[in-house]
């Protein structure tokens, strides 16, 4: 490679390029440095990941935001694998492309513009760069005809006046030269370019702008410069673009027209990697000291040949050195992801990314665990400019570790009808849909039907037909649309999923006297209330935040809100006015009230909406309102839509735009949310600080009877201890009396914090973000969140906690559903009369006096602590079943009952809750089959011949398994053997009727030892089996 530094006394290495950049822009020039963002787009919902250096200033370049300072400095993270910008499918075949790149850039938000931009970049080039001007060309955009945008010739005049220009024509050699003061450029260096090279956007729409290019010519002994010119924007690896400088001066809009934004900006990019390879003297990217350490790592670990830097050709396949360049590029990408909290979870490409490393690791350099390995390198090269992936280096590890441990199982376990299909069409093992158990026939039938559909779109009744019949869900057919490159219409879809649901909420509604016609009147509503909100100013909605604790009543204080009237619907109509005499039934009849201001809760944040009343005034007696009851609060369009029924019909109710009214949040209903928000946050805390683990918030939900919490947890496995240790740690919590403080602050700002709890994926505003912030450091917990809901002032107002249920929804996944303040307080008044019940019937089965009615009783307790919705502290639960249990398990020792009624008291008390009208099958496993040594399933069925049932039993850590199907359900889909395989699958179990009888009619699994994962094994067979019948049925 031609050297293009004049004669550096040393080589720079990577980390004093970078400082040096920095330190330009900081000290010499007065900019701010600010932070990279994550490569999780943290409040851009339209790009999967940071792809550019501008991403974290979209909306202070389109004026929605405000900028952190004029000037701003840094070197930003930046991923691309999919999109506009793709560079995952040549990552490796050359020197230059990379998925995870960091891009050095300055800014200029209002302040300088192109004649600075241009001199600060050549200054830092010449000068502490060393490099040699001339080795460079610059270019310029040459205009726009269709768009109406001229050629930018002040950008020509700038380069001209910085020496680029024709002053004193001289000889020099055989090239017409220019002389400005200490340097010369031919004329030639400046070269205009059309919107392909130089006209700089970010997506299809948003900011954009023409830009300047400075290009660096590597072999300049190739040819003369005029000759060399000719090679500039031309694909070649030996003169290559080296920093891009945008004046982003317009914005592009959807209909493809361009604007001008409120301010002119500067954004300037230079790829980190090609500049270090432009002043280490490398023709590669990868032959510089960010990647050289970690192919270091590879051949020691892996004891490989040594990496060659060949590239592959017509004669050469290079597979041993792209792969040494995919593996250190692709361990780079997935350190910086993880550290920064995306989660394959949640996002398929890094997913893919992934599993191509590990599938490299293991084939191509035979060590399956090489990739955690290389993270301690990827750390010691990058983790002095991201202090965030030396923090996060053991967590980054746990994840690929797991990830490893989820995608070797998958593979093991993947069905025979996948293998085939995966024979068929490798590239299905880059997703993961091989346990959705419907996918092998849903993707046949996709690609039957493939060449029938328009526009490289799945249309939106076929996606409906992906989940109605194969039990696809949104997010799986959105990751075969991705992996085959096509979109989906999604808006049909989505309507198709509405009607679908209308029509069942008319089948379950039927009893309530709800009619398909209601429904559509409820649909038609909200169609209504969308198109009245879109017209209308946005609701003042921050008087929801407006409320205090009185410790004296224990109780929130929420003042009424007076606000006029700025929309209104009666049904689903529109009007100016309304009168009482106008209800068709009062008791049904809705209105649809948006008020100018709203002090009242929409959901949001997982939080449920507020209940309460709207006064409207009584011309006929002013000291007696009419009441609105606020039966739900949506929020659409910027406004918050109050839906309510009179609370008494009467023919003198009136009401009218420009009317004021008086707003009454429902304070108890609040409270209770209130509560319960604040101990979700409580627990998510609690979780991490306990277990000291990779913890990922997956979901959440707060109403004012519970609070649900959802989150993944890898390398634990939570237990009833865990339970009470979480519980305890909570309530001293509550105890300490802690203060729950709320700042609001910008994206930017939040950016700039290490210790946030945020959820991954979700996409958040750019200013107004309320962070919620509990710290107790004397009991070590920490709680800052991002949050929109309402919280207590105080964790001494959540009164009490506890847990009430909990469930491992997959390998690394825990829900908790759990209690606050007078829920909680409900709670343990329950347990502790239940716990005095069983108390007595303990001391009558110790005392010897238990009847056949207490033994009954204890069933019916059981049964109900199992199967009703009774609310108890988890750990007193399981504790007071074991109790019960061991009794009657001591009772049928001394003969007090026979198995015959053990199995006769569960099933009677279940069909009784599950009449036939509302379940047309029976799915159901014997929980008392656990305390016998055998059961005989016969005696189960028997005692339900009106409709399908499928029984499961598990005695002495045997599962088995009988199914019965009248003979005026069989078909050829659905008989007791289809549907008792699909059971079974999960097991591994075989399926066969009893000797002399129709296998469609009657059908056993004979009996399969099972480990200690049976409660997930039986939750995911039952769950098949349940999805079978309803399909077949």
């Amino acid at each position: 490679m031609y050297n293009s530094a004049k004669q550096l006394q040393r080589v720079l290495s990577a980390r004093e390029i970078r400082k040096t950049f920095l330190d330009h822009f900081t000290l010499t020039h007065g900019h701010k440095f600010v932070r990279s963002s994550p490569v999780v787009p943290f409040c851009d919902p339209t790009v999967a990941f940071v792809n550019a250096g501008m991403n974290q200033f979209k909306s202070v370049f389109l004026g929605t935001a405000a900028a952190p300072h004029k000037r701003v400095a840094n070197s930003q993270k930046c991923v691309r694998v999919g999109g506009k910008h793709n560079d995952l499918s040549v990552v490796g075949t050359d020197g230059y492309h990379h998925t995870f790149f960091e891009m050095l850039g300055n800014w200029s938000f209002g302040d300088y513009f192109k004649g600075e931009a241009c001199s600060m970049a050549l200054e830092l080039l010449r000068g502490p760069y060393n490099i040699d001007p001339g080795r460079l060309y610059v270019t310029y955009f040459a205009g726009d005809k269709v768009l109406g945008i001229p050629a930018d010739m002040e950008c020509f005049e700038i380069w001209r006046s910085l020496g680029f220009v024709r002053l004193l024509p001289s000889q020099c050699g055989r090239q017409l030269c220019y002389i400005n003061r200490s340097f010369r450029f031919p004329a030639s260096r400046i070269l205009p370019f059309g919107c392909k090279d130089n006209f700089w956007e970010m997506g299809s729409t948003g900011p954009c702008g023409p830009c300047t290019e400075i290009h660096i010519d590597h072999r300049p002994d190739l040819g003369s410069v005029e000759e060399r010119a000719k090679l500039v924007n031309a694909g070649r690896s030996d003169l290559t673009e080296l920093w891009n400088l945008v004046f982003i001066q317009y914005n592009r809009h959807a209909d493809g027209s361009i604007s001008q934004l409120p301010a002119h900006h500067v954004d300037t990019g230079m790829g980190f990697e090609r500049l270090t390879a432009v002043l280490q003297n490398k023709t590669s990217n990868y032959d510089t000291d960010l990647f050289t350490p970690i192919f270091d790592g590879i051949q020691q670990v892996a004891k490989a040949p040594v990496y060659g830097g060949s590239f592959p050709d017509d004669t050469n396949a290079a597979v041993l050195d792209t792969s040494y360049r995919i593996l250190a590029d692709h361990a780079r990408m997935i350190t910086a992801c993880l550290a920064d909290g995306m989660l394959p979870d949640q996002n398929q490409k890094l997913r893919r990314v992934l599993r191509k490393a590990l599938n490299i690791s293991e084939h191509v350099f035979a060590h399956e665990k090489l990739l955690p390995q290389l993270v301690p390198i990827v750390v010691e090269t990058l983790g002095e400019a991201y202090p965030e992936m030396s923090a996060k280096q053991q967590a980054v590890i746990d994840l690929i570790n797991h990830e490893q441990e989820v995608y070797k199982n998958l593979r093991e376990s993947s069905s025979k009808a996948f293998a085939e299909v995966l024979t068929e069409f490798p590239n299905l093992d880059d997703i993961d849909l091989m346990e959705c158990p419907g996918f092998v026939p849903a993707y046949r039938e996709f690609k039957v039907q493939r060449c029938k559909f328009d526009n490289n779109t799945i249309p939106g009744d076929f996606l409906y037909k992906l989940t109605d019949t194969y039990g696809l869900t949104e997010e799986s057919f959105l990751k075969l649309a991705e992996l085959e490159n096509m979109n989906c219409d999604l808006e049909r879809y989505r309507s198709e999923v509405s009607l679908a649901k209308i029509k069942a909420k008319a089948w379950h509604r039927e009893e309530e006297g709800v009619s398909l016609s209601d429904l559509a009147t409820e649909q038609r509503i909200s169609e209504a209330q969308a198109r009245l909100t879109k017209r209308l100013t946005a609701t003042d909605n921050s008087h929801k935040y407006v409320y205090s604790f009185d410790k004296e009543s224990e109780s929130y204080r929420i003042p009424p809100l007076r606000s006029r009237v700025v929309g209104l619907l009666l049904n689903d109509a529109e009007v100016s006015r309304t009168q009482g005499s106008r209800f068709l039934d009062p008791t049904t009849d809705t209105i649809s009230l948006v008020s100018a201001a709203s002090n009242f809760y929409y959901e949001s944040g997982g939080q449920q909406s507020d209940g309460g009343k709207i006064l409207v005034s009584n011309k006929s007696h002013p000291d007696q309102p009419h009441l609105l009851d606020v039966i739900n609060v949506k929020h659409l369009n910027g406004c918050v839509v109050h839906v309510c029924r009179l609370s008494t019909p009467t023919d003198a109710f009136e009401l009218a735009i420009g009317d004021e009214v008086e707003l009454q949040v429902d304070p108890q209903q609040r409270q209770l949310n209130t509560c319960h928000h604040t101990a979700t946050h409580l627990l998510n805390a609690a979780i991490r600080s306990l277990f000291n683990k990779v913890t990922y918030q997956v979901s959440s939900s707060v109403t004012s009877e519970q609070c649900k919490l959802e989150v993944g947890l890898l390398g634990k496995r939570i237990q009833k201890a865990d339970v009470q240790l979480i519980e305890d740690l909570i309530n001293r919590v509550i105890c300490s009396a802690t203060p729950v403080k709320v700042e609001l602050l910008s994206a930017a700002e939040v950016l700039q914090q290490n210790d946030i709890t945020m959820v991954p994926g979700e996409v958040y505003p750019e200013q107004g973000l309320r962070l919620v912030n509990v710290l107790s450091p004397e009991l070590q917990l920490s709680s800052k969140e991002l949050c929109c809901g309402t919280h207590a002032t105080n964790t001494s107002e959540l009164s009490c906690f506890c847990i009430v249920n909990l469930k491992q929804t997959n390998r690394a996944r825990f829900s908790f559903t759990a209690v606050a303040g007078q829920a909680a307080e409900n709670v343990l008044k329950t347990a502790a009369l239940l716990r005095h019940r069983v108390d007595l019937l303990d001391k009558q089965f110790r005392t010897d006096k238990m009847t056949n009615a207490t033994e009954t009783e204890l069933q019916t307790i059981r049964h109900n602590m199992l199967h009703s919705d009774i609310k108890l502290p988890y750990a007193f639960k399981m504790d007071t079943l074991e109790r019960i249990s061991e009794m009657l398990k001591r009772i049928k020792e001394s003969s007090r009952t026979t198995l015959k009624e053990f199995v006769e008291v569960e099933m009677r008390n279940l069909l009784q809750e599950k009449p036939l009208h509302t379940h047309p099958f029976i799915l159901h496993y014997i929980t008392s089959s656990a305390l016998v040594e055998e059961i005989p399933l016969q005696r189960a069925t028997k005692l339900c011949s009106d409709r399908p049932i499928l029984v499961v039993s598990m005695c002495d850590s045997v599962v088995k398994a009988r199914c019965c199907v009248p003979a005026s359900c069989v078909t050829e889909q659905f008989n007791a053997s289809t549907w008792l395989q699909s059971f079974a699958d999960t097991f591994g179990g075989q399926v066969s009727a009893p000797k002399g009888q129709n296998p469609q009619a009657v059908c056993n699994m004979k009996g399969r030892r099972v480990s200690n994962l049976f409660e997930e094994q039986l939750e995911q067979a039952m769950a098949k089996a349940h999805a079978y019948a309803k399909l077949y049925l």
